[in-house]
């Protein structure tokens, strides 16, 4: 009798705890020398990226219902383990948009500049990174800040994507001038409202 309580306790605290999941990292895909451990809470896209290469990753989460709650941060700490500087690197999103831009916190290199649309952010290192950098803020630091996403209109169950890459020059100006057409759409539509 006592192990049936005992079995009944555990199968709750199981459901319980898996109520609290967070979006949900269903899968990343690129080389296999990269990897991606997700530690994502509930409001909160929170992953490591390690680069043993520059081909870059996506991965792809599932929403649920706790992300829906409140405002849903995103934040990742990007190592390069290439041993190669890191001169750009880019995160792009498919079925979901950046609501408000954050911190960018590089270990040894210098941030020249951060470009953002709703659909992807441009880091551009004026000195290379060797190690790593901060996308939010993963660590909890004061005076930083984690990305927003906007989650108007999904529901608990829809999908999204964050692709991380390193552009290559000629993908690099076609993506500044993607970022250059959301812009001023955006501000259109600000205009507009």
């Amino acid at each position: 009798m006592k192990l049936s309580h005992l079995f009944a306790a555990l199968g709750a605290a199981l459901a319980l705890s898996s109520a609290a999941n967070a979006a949900i990292l269903t899968s990343s895909t690129g080389s296999s020398a990269n990897t991606v451990t997700s530690y994502s809470t509930p409001g909160l896209v929170a992953f490591d990226l390690d680069l043993q290469n520059f081909s870059g990753a996506r991965l792809d989460f599932v929403i649920e219902e706790e992300d829906l709650l409140g405002p849903l941060g995103m934040n990742a700490l990007v190592r390069n383990l290439s041993g190669e500087g890191l001169g750009r690197f880019a995160f792009q999103l498919g079925g979901i948009a950046f609501s408000a831009a954050g911190s960018v916190t590089p270990s040894f290199g210098t941030v020249s500049n951060v470009q953002y649309s709703s659909q992807a952010a441009v880091i551009a290192f004026a000195k290379p990174e060797f190690a790593e950098f901060q996308f939010g803020n993963p660590f909890g630091l004061n005076g930083k800040t984690d990305w927003f996403f906007d989650t108007t209109g999904l529901r608990a169950g829809d999908t999204f994507s964050i692709t991380a890459s390193v552009p290559e020059p000629s993908s690099q100006m076609l993506l500044l001038a993607a970022l250059a057409v959301f812009g001023v759409a955006a501000a259109q539509r600000r205009k507009q409202g």
